[in-house]
């Protein structure tokens, strides 16, 4: 591909990015990676057992999103794939672990599962979590309380996604509701705007305030996409770095530098070729010098590393996350987990007057009838 080849097929991307949710044809994409994220967290979900291994369940569900879009847009110049690669972060781990077999640990009862995963049909994603407690019977106590909180949280967060209202008026809401159940919303977790090729767009909705991290206050217009993410603690909401390996890393697109090392050079050509704007777990790299590779781009710089986080230990950790566009009629939900009513019983309550009077409103609005004249 020559020089002005590059340029018109990026030129021809800012074009199409400018698609918004008002074309069918993007809604359609939309809705179709969301179908396949469902039904690949659903799958995950159900075989969260005790006895599992952690890494084969990642694999699992990579795999179904895969052999499921092989299926469609064939013969078609039409990216797709995986947006996110499934992880499967325990207890009090706050997320991207996506452990390689080596490192893999296997599930036991009482676990609290945290599956996230990702989906993209020509760049339009489709992300969505769930938390999955290992074993039969309701779930109880503290994890009740940090599951419950998550959800209410997210039921607060689609009622408040409407044309007009800001970002800041929904924030409060969510601090009311997550001290609730006992719980903290964990530092730096935002829901984002999601474009095409993009999951981190500039309109974000905190999920508490952090003094020193202010976010810009934005008003939520039609036609616009959000991936909507609620991350709740037991503990303090302070997640840190351990020792456990990163395998999610992203091709950071805005930096270059002119690497020295053969093992590196080669790694950045193969990942630019294979997994150019989306995240992607080492389990795709069979190649050890390609694995080798990736560490120096790293220290570059080059790659962006999704780093295992963690709570406290004895804490839980509980994620929920969904997918919505707004459409003319109300929030259009693309992604997301239904909970199985009393299959989480927390002894907590919402109490809060403006919260539960949010809470009562309809995610879309219903129809007005028309008056039909009567006859004379």
């Amino acid at each position: 591909m020559s020089a002005e080849d590059v340029e018109k097929v990026d030129v021809e991307g800012e074009e199409e990015e400018e698609l918004d949710c008002s074309t069918p044809e993007v809604v359609n994409k939309y809705q179709f990676a969301g179908g396949v994220a469902n039904a690949a967290i659903a799958f995950v979900s159900s075989e969260i057992k005790a006895g599992k291994s952690v890494a084969e369940l990642c694999e699992a569900g990579d795999k179904l999103i895969n052999e499921k879009l092989a299926s469609v847009y064939k013969g078609k110049k039409v990216e797709k794939g995986i947006a996110f690669p499934t992880c499967v972060s325990l207890n009090n781990c706050c997320g991207h672990f996506s452990p390689l077999k080596e490192d893999s640990i296997d599930l036991k009862e009482g676990d609290v599962c945290k599956i996230d995963l990702g989906v993209h049909v020509d760049g339009y994603v489709a992300l969505v979590a769930t938390t999955v407690v290992v074993g039969s019977g309701p779930v109880t106590g503290r994890a009740a309380d940090a599951i419950m909180a998550c959800k209410t949280a997210g039921d607060v967060i689609i009622r408040m996604l409407q044309p007009g209202k800001k970002n800041s008026e929904i924030t409060p809401l969510l601090e009311k509701c997550v001290d609730a159940y006992g719980c903290k919303a964990v530092d730096g977790v935002v829901s984002h705007q999601i474009k095409r090729f993009t999951t981190d767009g500039t309109k974000v909705i905190t999920n508490k305030n952090v003094p020193g991290h202010a976010v810009q206050e934005c008003t939520f217009e039609a036609n616009e996409a959000y991936a909507v993410d609620v991350v709740v603690s037991t503990g303090e909401g302070k997640c840190r770095e351990l020792d456990t390996k990163c395998t999610v890393f992203k091709r950071a697109s805005d930096n270059k530098y002119n690497l020295k090392m053969k093992t590196a050079r080669e790694a950045l050509y193969k990942i630019e070729q294979t997994h150019p704007k989306m995240p992607f777990s080492l389990r795709d790299i069979d190649d050890p010098r390609t694995r080798l590779g990736i560490t120096e781009c790293v220290r570059r710089e080059l790659l962006q590393p999704h780093p295992v986080l963690y709570e406290k230990d004895d804490e839980i950790v509980a994620q929920m996350k969904f997918c919505v566009l707004l459409m003319p009629k109300g929030p259009l939900k693309i992604t997301g987990i239904d909970m199985v009513e009393g299959s989480v019983k927390s002894d907590k309550l919402i109490e809060d007057e403006g919260l539960l009077e949010v809470l009562k409103q309809p995610i879309k609005k219903k129809k007005e009838k028309k008056e039909v004249p009567k006859a004379v």
